[in-house]
């Protein structure tokens, strides 16, 4: 039988005996004795292990046909997601650049400021009530922070509510503005989750956000908000924003946001290193950031927090497949991100369309406004495309992970800062996972 190896696996050393491998296609995982799999993955000696080679074909690890057949399986995924023809069914609307924090990480610096008129507002319900054919709309409001505008949220969700759109909605805040009209006000929006990022507790939290609020103790009213928010029975998601160098603040977070609201069930915890490319890429982490990544990761699985929103499935998974492989960034995804889909888009408060969240507030970026339609400039299409930028991406044992990797970061920053975190650590999350689901 003439078998290929496929790229898509992650080796190690289990111990003296064993080799550990993970097939980042099929989420299979299995171990071999070491002169199994140097006589199949290093000698190719495949009729020698018949039986072998059919199970590790079964599993990913091996594939018949022609040298790009596993390849051409997830260009052929991705051309799928590009090409959808549903209209609109998803799109993210900022309906304010302007912000009441001052985080120093802040993507958005730099980026024009401002707030949605109504008229601005009218014109992106027209456009999503003409092109949102299927009737059902998934809205993220994003920002700036959201809240300051819910006049204009309100505006929009009931002009397309009024036409016949069923909407469902998640909020990204800060949360300080969170309050019993605002629960309200997120029941009228069917906000089904709201994201609230928690950056450090006490002091830390007040000096990180920076506030430009007369509130005496912004930490102590953001602990009251959330839990106004797990009061009305939304989905609450709090993300620990943290330099990759520190791991005692996140850790300090996490451990207090779980002491305090760990018990309820629909909440996420979770933590995320700063995306800083003016220090240096995700994919650079030296050992000291990887192992605190990996900890942190660690941290909100080990509490029982599973991330089911990563745990894709439209890959062939084997049926070992465990929602751990969210929380240890190790699934498959059909795409980079959604936004390669052509009717996929954000909105930004002018009413300029863009493909990612990262060039709000910069025109440059944009690929239409709602006023005319999108437009097909060479913006759009560095996103909606199944060809991948970089030709190394194509045997990287991470692509069916990352999908070649976040083209925002590739167009703002270049090439090296579209890895993913995960990358630099894979081999200990794959471990991190061996154990996990043999319980050793």
């Amino acid at each position: 039988m003439k078998y290929y190896v496929s790229e898509y696996i992650i080796a190690q050393p289990l111990n003296d005996a064993e080799m550990l491998l993970y097939s980042t296609l099929s989420t299979s995982i299995v171990t071999l004795e070491n002169n199994v799999y140097e006589a199949i993955f290093e000698n190719h000696r495949f009729d020698d292990f018949a039986s072998e080679c059919a199970e590790l074909e079964e599993m990913g690890f091996l594939y018949t046909g022609s040298p790009r057949a596993q390849l051409d399986e997830l260009i052929k995924i991705r051309k799928d997601i590009v090409e959808a023809d549903h209209g609109i069914t998803a799109v993210t609307i900022t309906p304010t650049m302007e912000c009441n924090a001052r985080c120093f990480y802040c993507f958005e610096h730099g980026a024009r400021m401002g707030t949605m008129s109504e008229e601005t507002a009218d014109a992106v319900s027209a456009f999503l009530i003409k092109e949102c054919r299927e009737k059902e709309l998934y809205i993220a409001w994003f920002g700036g922070e959201p809240l300051i505008a819910p006049d204009i949220i309100s505006r929009i969700n009931d002009a397309l509510v009024n036409s016949g759109i069923k909407v469902e909605s998640t909020v990204t805040t800060n949360g300080i503005l969170i309050d019993k009209e605002m629960i309200q006000r997120f029941k009228e929006w069917n906000v089904t989750r709201v994201q609230i990022t928690v950056d450090g507790i006490g002091k830390k939290y007040n000096n990180t956000k920076r506030y430009v609020l007369p509130i005496e103790d912004p930490f102590t009213r953001i602990i009251h908000n959330i839990e106004l928010a797990i009061a009305s029975g939304i989905s609450v998601h709090l993300r620990v924003n943290y330099r990759s160098t520190t791991y005692d603040t996140v850790k300090e977070t996490m451990s207090y946001l779980h002491d305090r609201f760990g018990s309820y069930d629909k909440l996420y915890l979770y933590g995320v290193p700063l995306d800083l490319p003016q220090i240096k890429g995700y994919s650079e982490f030296d050992e000291n950031e990887g192992d605190i990544f990996l900890q942190v990761l660690d941290d909100s699985l080990r509490r029982g927090y599973e991330n089911e929103e990563l745990n894709f499935s439209a890959l062939r998974v084997s049926e070992d497949y465990n929602p751990a492989l969210g929380n240890l960034m190790l699934a498959p995804f059909p795409a980079n991100c959604f936004m390669v889909n052509r009717d996929r888009y954000v909105i930004d408060d002018t009413g300029k369309l863009y493909k990612c969240q990262k060039h709000l507030g910069k025109a440059e970026f944009s690929c239409g406004d709602v006023f005319t339609g999108p437009k097909k400039n060479e913006i759009y299409d560095f996103y909606v495309t199944e060809q991948f930028h970089d030709e190394e991406c194509t045997n990287c044992a991470m692509l069916p992970i990352c999908q070649g990797g976040c083209n925002a970061n590739r167009l703002l920053y270049g090439s090296k800062f579209a890895c993913p975190p995960s990358k630099s650590i894979v081999k200990k999350l794959v471990m991190k996972y061996y154990h996990y689901v043999t319980g050793e």
